[in-house]
């Protein structure tokens, strides 16, 4: 009852090709899909008119038979998700589109300086991923080395050793140097590039030294660490005083969930900084970005509150150039310290800074004395109405 020699060759003939054709069929969809994703190959998968795979007709056999005839295969099954997965291409693809073009026009619109100082970041990243072992001790901020290498307080502003912190510090400053100096004037900009990085250099270098001292621990005296953290989160601190209330320009559907304006700068970035530090274990470049980020604020802030030298017009003046007088700082009740936490916080905090305040600048803040001044009535006035007589 076994098939002969002739139909057994037909009939394997004819499995083989009925196989051939399936694995064809597999991978055309296979391959439709992928390329539909990666956006190499388009194939609409989707879409009911897909091509057709058509089998090539059977040869016939030696013992003459016929084979079967050609057959159209049927059209590959349309995947549920390809609609879904087709509209995610798309946005992801305009999201990149925007991106692009938000990066070219900041590029273009930046100012030379800002320029100057992310092409240093960019040299000083690329040294390190070629030279790391020889820059690396030089340049970063070494606190073994700090006492011998005393530049490296300055030079571990504008060394990066970290791929997303450098993206992130180049298109920091970009962003807020071109909003930032022509306010200032590029003197001005400088000043406070230099003065912040090196109060956050000479901090950070004090601060793991005296946990050095405290703990006996080499973690401390032989962390390693970088970055323009802490002029970045100055420089938003400066942005804060200048344009609290300017919408951040971040890509859309971020943009939308998040809605930051220039004044959540400097929280956003103290916070996301002490997460980082805290989810990576808390290693020496951690650390020293927490440090560099927490350090650059308060310098920031110090600087623009006390010792920023500004114009301020008299009072009383007409509004000329004239009447304009040299001042040092800026003394508005909106930028005091306390105001730069939430509001909940603020009395607290404001009950331990006034303090701090008076003992070292002899008073209390120039608002609260102005308050203090309209509050209370002049000795002229008071005796004036002490003359008048009750009706």
């Amino acid at each position: 009852s076994f098939p002969r020699k002739s139909e057994s060759t037909t009939w394997r003939i004819f499995v083989g090709e009925r196989l051939a054709e399936n694995a064809r069929r597999a991978l055309f969809v296979a391959f439709s899909e992928r390329a539909a994703w990666v956006g190499l190959f388009w194939v609409d998968v989707s879409s009911t008119a897909s091509p057709s795979v058509v089998t090539r007709p059977l040869s016939k056999s030696r013992s003459g038979m016929a084979s079967a005839p050609p057959r159209v295969a049927d059209p590959p099954p349309t995947p549920a998700s390809s609609v879904a997965r087709d509209r995610a291409v798309e946005e992801v693809d305009r999201v990149f589109r925007i991106v692009k073009e938000e990066l070219g026009v900041l590029v273009k619109t930046s100012t030379p300086t800002t320029k100057l100082i992310a092409g240093v970041l960019a040299c000083s990243f690329v040294a390190h991923l070629l030279l790391g072992r020889w820059t690396a001790p030089v340049l970063a901020l070494v606190p073994e080395k700090t006492v011998p290498c005393v530049w490296n307080v300055v030079t571990s502003g504008f060394y990066e050793m970290n791929a997303i912190s450098f993206a992130v510090d180049v298109f920091g400053v970009l962003y807020l140097g071109r909003l930032l100096e022509p306010i200032w004037g590029t003197p001005e900009f400088v000043r406070f590039v230099v003065v912040a990085q090196c109060a956050v250099g000479v901090s950070a270098f004090l601060t793991m030294y005296a946990l050095y001292v405290c703990t006996r621990s080499q973690y401390f005296l032989f962390a390693q660490f970088g970055g323009f953290h802490g002029v970045l989160v100055a420089l938003t601190v400066a942005l804060r005083q200048q344009l609290p209330e300017e919408r951040v320009p971040l890509p859309p559907p971020i943009g939308a969930a998040l809605r930051l304006r220039n004044k959540h700068l400097p929280g956003a970035y103290l916070v996301a900084a002490g997460v980082v530090s805290v989810a990576n274990g808390a290693k020496h470049h951690h650390i020293g970005l927490w440090l560099f980020a927490a350090y650059g604020a308060l310098a920031g802030w110090c600087y623009l509150r006390y010792f920023q030298r500004v114009q301020r017009r008299k009072e009383g003046s007409a509004g000329a150039e004239d009447d304009c007088e040299v001042a040092y700082g800026d003394d508005r009740e909106e930028f005091e310290f306390a105001a730069q936490f939430p509001d909940a916080c603020a009395p607290v905090i404001r009950a331990v800074t006034d303090p701090i305040h008076a003992l070292v600048f002899g008073g209390k803040p120039r608002y609260v004395e102005l308050a203090d001044d309209s509050a209370a009535p002049t000795t002229e006035s008071a005796a004036a109405n002490a003359d008048e007589p009750e009706s």
